[in-house]
């Protein structure tokens, strides 16, 4: 019998329910959460942010690990179980609610600087996950989290690639991504329909290149994107004046017929630099 399948029966027999909604697949694998909790770097010195604790198996390799824990739970039913089996730790604090919603600046604030955010984040929130911590203004450190695979992937992703968008450049303007484990799906309970990957986000002190103006960047690489097919003169009309993008291109020596997809991180920033100017 599967082990993901004994501890789906386990837990059914408890009183947890998965529920599909939440976007709920655990991992019960110890010894693999305490490998990739080692792969974070993480110490007694560090303090740690997790998001979607569920009945508690990272969140006690984290106590284990961390000086500090403080773990968000949306989902009411599971907390009890998540405080029992985490009851040997006086370094954890459980916060109930949605992270989306609450005020993550008071609930961080304990956690000081150059925290870590460690998590099994549910898919179907992944990437509102990553913006809303990109666009936090909190002093996080470090961002190691499971994912599903093909996120990941893009998260990496090379210019000229099939999975190279805006995910791309906003997690590699902003972090030093890596890989640091791919996880199976029948490694979870239940399993999900695709593999996962555990990766790596370290937060730079400063993008890759100085950025004039980040909101245009982030404006330029979103229509660029958002009409991907078509030439940046086309795609970025309305965003940045004709006669200027055309002078910008040429400083940054690319042709006219140019597509968004095949810039780098590094070519959108001299390219909006130059558009700012």
């Amino acid at each position: 019998m599967k082990k993901s399948f004994e501890n789906a029966r386990r837990r059914e027999n408890s009183g947890i329910h998965y529920k599909h909604d939440l976007g709920q697949h655990f991992l019960y694998d110890e010894e693999l959460l305490r490998s990739l909790v080692e792969a974070t770097g993480v110490t007694r010195d560090d303090c740690v942010l997790e998001i979607g604790p569920g009945a508690g198996t990272l969140t006690k390799c984290l106590c284990a690990a961390a000086g500090k824990v403080t773990a968000i739970e949306v989902d009411h039913d599971v907390i009890p179980f998540l405080r029992v089996n985490t009851e040997a730790y006086d370094n954890l604090t459980i916060v109930e609610g949605d992270v989306r919603k609450l005020d993550l600046k008071e609930i961080c604030a304990p956690l000081g600087e150059n925290f870590y955010v460690i998590a099994n984040i549910p898919y179907n929130i992944t990437t509102p996950i990553f913006e809303m911590l990109w666009d936090s203004g909190l002093p996080i450190r470090q961002i190691s989290v499971m994912i599903q695979k093909e996120v990941g992937e893009k998260l990496m992703a090379a210019p000229s690639t099939e999975l190279y968008g805006i995910l791309s450049v906003r997690c590699q303007l902003l972090c030093e991504p890596s890989l640091v484990q791919i996880v199976p799906a029948e490694c979870f309970t239940p399993p999900p329909k695709v593999d996962s990957a555990f990766v790596r986000l370290d937060m730079r002190k400063e993008p890759p290149l100085p950025v004039t103006d980040e909101k245009l960047l982030m404006r330029m690489v979103k229509a660029g994107f958002g009409m991907r097919r078509k030439t940046l003169t086309n795609a970025l009309k309305g965003v940045v004046d004709s006669e200027k993008l055309r002078a910008a291109l040429e400083k940054c020596g690319l042709p006219a017929s140019v597509r968004g997809e095949a810039l780098s991180v590094e070519q959108w920033i001299n390219l909006s630099n130059a558009c700012a100017g």
